[in-house]
């Protein structure tokens, strides 16, 4: 991208930022983080409150790359244990396995409705043989691969209520990357026959940190850029890219009221791409202006609930497809780590996707927790009495890069147009409006790292494009 390039700064803290910021500084380039936050490891962050940690909502580390695995590992300093996954999905008050088996759907549904689930799906399936069913949006996805009856009991409820938009209106992307059996009958065969190491199957155990929780991962990358030389400035706002002649020449950032320049030779972005193209001020073209603004993330709420009492479920996280309630997901901390809360105490995490600006966004924090606490109790999960003083909320903005039926074209558009800065390039969750998992965000940055570092032939953009599922 340049003959000698020394000098490398990274907007953003996050995962794939702080990955390939520590692949920069290990080969001795002068590095730069800016993060926005007080604190790096974006969605992957943790906290601390009165002996509780907890993250935003449940995360699970675990790479199909040995070499990737191996990576974390060395990143945690020894502050790592695997862990046995737990999630299911919750309705009707009753537990089902994710993913779905047959035997445990039968039980707690009852035999007539798993025979119209396999009349619709062979429904279905000859209606394909016939005239082939496009796969051209979420509901036509799973209808096709399921019937209608499982689409609605459990796909398209959770995925209507989680995004807030009509299946009809999601791209089948996010069907084919977040759904792990291929269709009824491959959930049958994985029910009787158990087949083992199929590349489509659910990912059986996981990596955690043993204290400071999944932030420990952030921290761990912090620690080896200030090693390296490198340097990491918090609560630095980019506000603007200075640019001449199809380069980017300097970042300007504001910390303490104060606006700096940043000059570098390479900058590599993880910020949202809709607030990437902005920076770059009156060059931006009308039509990269309209494919951004045609863009949209979906938010969370998140209401931390303390109890007294040392588990309330077993699991990681489970799912709440129902659309009545206002929850989508809960997760425990302490089943991911004991460490994270104190001795015969546990804290529910209860996520709400919203909008930034809609009636979950602007409700008072005492509001979105007692809505979170009746809702859990309405659904037999929860006995108000363990209910602790001391809750708390977290609103997260950035959460889910919706994909909607024409976001492919417009992130094309994007990312095309930032292509024209030789200099400069967008990666990660963010910078690529792309829902990958941990594991994708670091082999983002890693593959940013060695496509400068090597001039090796490395195209970071296809890392969790394909459809194949995610795990």
């Amino acid at each position: 991208m340049t003959e000698s390039p020394q000098t490398v700064t990274v907007l953003g803290g996050g995962l794939a930022g702080l990955a390939a910021a520590q692949r920069f500084a290990e080969n001795g380039w002068k590095v730069t983080v800016l993060e926005i936050e007080d604190h790096v490891g974006g969605l992957a962050s943790s906290f601390e409150q009165d002996g509780y940690t907890y993250d935003h909502g449940p995360h699970r580390l675990y790479s199909n790359l040995d070499e990737l695995n191996e990576h974390f590992k060395t990143v945690l300093d020894g502050n790592w244990d695997y862990r046995d996954r737990l999630s299911r999905i919750y309705m009707r008050k009753k537990f089902f396995d994710y993913p779905l088996k047959v035997g445990n759907v039968v039980t707690s549904l009852g035999a007539w409705t798993m025979f119209r689930s396999f009349l619709d799906y062979f429904v279905a399936r000859t209606r394909n043989a016939i005239k082939p069913i496009a796969d051209d949006n979420f509901e036509a996805w799973i209808i096709k691969r399921f019937g209608r009856t499982l689409y609605e009991l459990f796909f398209g409820t959770y995925t209507r209520k989680a995004w807030g938009i009509p299946c009809t209106q999601i791209s089948a992307d996010w069907a084919a990357q977040r759904i792990s059996q291929l269709d009824l009958w491959d959930t049958v065969k994985k029910t009787i026959f158990r087949p083992k190491n199929e590349v489509r199957s659910l990912v059986s155990k996981f990596l955690y940190p043993k204290t400071g929780g999944i932030g420990a991962l952030g921290r761990g990358y912090e620690r080896l850029i200030l090693r390296d030389g490198g340097t990491v400035v918090t609560s630095a706002e980019v506000v603007r890219l200075e640019s001449e002649g199809g380069r980017i020449t300097g970042a300007v950032y504001r910390k303490d009221g104060t606006e700096h320049v940043q000059r570098s030779d390479i900058f590599v972005s993880t910020m949202p791409l809709t607030l990437l193209i902005p920076m770059l001020g009156d060059v931006v073209p009308a039509e990269v202006t309209a494919a951004k603004d045609a863009l949209v993330h979906k938010g969370i709420v998140f209401a931390y609930v303390k109890l007294d009492r040392e588990q309330l479920t077993p699991d990681h996280w489970i799912y709440i497809p129902e659309e009545h309630i206002a929850v989508h997901r809960i997760s425990e901390f302490t089943n991911f780590s004991k460490d994270c809360a104190p001795d015969g105490k546990t804290m529910v995490c209860a996520e709400i996707t919203s909008t930034k600006g809609d009636a979950y966004w602007t409700s008072t924090d005492e509001q979105i927790l007692d809505l979170a606490k009746r809702n859990l109790v309405e659904l037999g999960l929860l006995d108000e009495r363990d209910v602790l003083p001391g809750g708390f909320v977290r609103r997260v903005d950035y959460a889910y890069p919706i994909y909607d039926l024409t976001y492919r074209g417009n992130v094309r558009t994007l990312t095309q147009y930032l292509k024209g800065f030789e200099n400069l390039v967008s990666t990660g969750r963010q910078g690529l409006f792309r829902y990958g998992n941990m594991d994708h965000s670091v082999a983002m940055g890693h593959a940013v790292a060695k496509r400068i570092l090597e001039d090796a032939a490395v195209d970071h953009e296809q890392i969790a494009a394909a459809e194949e599922y995610f795990g």
